[in-house]
């Protein structure tokens, strides 16, 4: 199912889902809706339907009057190797079972020396009546599964193609509106990085300002100190030539 644009995609995933919530014979098995902020929205609904509301059943009409219905795909898998397999390792099991049961019956009566042969046959019956119920388990699922019809709905946000971008301009044309594109990106980009530094701009400015009142008055007393420094060097060192000793 395609649409134009997100909000009628998430109106119809959502009118779908909740049509399917409404009756017991659709439930749910899975579902996933993705509206990025940036990007294209899409969306899948897993249901199942009861076999003998298939044709009544209200999410399957709102999928199949839609007009944004843009293709349908049927496929179908055959699970009856596969229900006449369980079917025959439960009936093996089952016999197991009687058997164990009889054994544990007759080691009521057992000496104390064969209580290890009543434990071990315990613990076998424990473990067959819990493959037992495992595979009735799996025998419910299947037959509910056989019962009933798997619809998967996909959703997708779809841009249509312009006439202009088929023919021989198309380059031309895809190439000035991957041209626009790049043109906006980057000023984004740009815009992006002055807002970024606008805030180091307006404390780093007055900082700089500050630094430089202060520079100048801290190089005139540099500059005095070391003419001091040196007016006190040039008497001594005059003394020194003088001194003949």
């Amino acid at each position: 199912m395609q649409f134009e644009d997100a909000e009628r995609l998430v109106a119809t995933y959502r009118e779908t889902q909740a049509a399917c919530v409404a009756v017991d014979s659709c439930w749910v098995t899975h579902g996933r809706l993705d509206t990025p902020r940036h990007g294209l929205a899409g969306g899948e609904l897993g249901m199942r339907i009861d076999r003998a509301r298939l044709e009544d059943a209200e999410p399957l009409r709102l999928i199949n009057e839609s007009p944004a219905l843009s293709g349908v795909e049927i496929t179908r898998q055959d699970r009856t190797q596969q229900i006449i397999d369980l079917e025959a390792r439960l009936a093996q099991q089952v016999v197991l079972r009687e058997r164990l049961t009889e054994l544990a019956e007759e080691g009521r009566g057992f000496s104390e020396r064969r209580i290890q042969d009543l434990l071990q046959v315990e613990r076998e019956l424990a473990r067959v009546q819990g493959e037992i119920e495992s595979m009735q388990g799996r025998q419910r699922h299947l037959a509910r599964v056989t019962d009933s019809v798997a619809i998967t709905a996909r959703f997708q946000e779809q841009r249509w193609v312009e006439p202009h971008q088929h023919g021989v301009l198309a380059p031309l044309w895809r190439a000035l509106d991957r041209s626009v594109s790049l043109f906006f990106e980057s000023l984004g980009q740009v815009i992006l990085v002055v807002v970024f530094l606008t805030p180091w701009l307006v404390i780093g400015l007055p900082v700089l300002w500050l630094l430089s009142r202060l520079w100048r008055p801290l190089r005139r007393g540099l500059g005095r100190m070391r003419a001091r420094r040196r007016a006190r060097r040039e008497p001594a060192e005059e003394d020194e030539m003088s001194d003949p000793g």
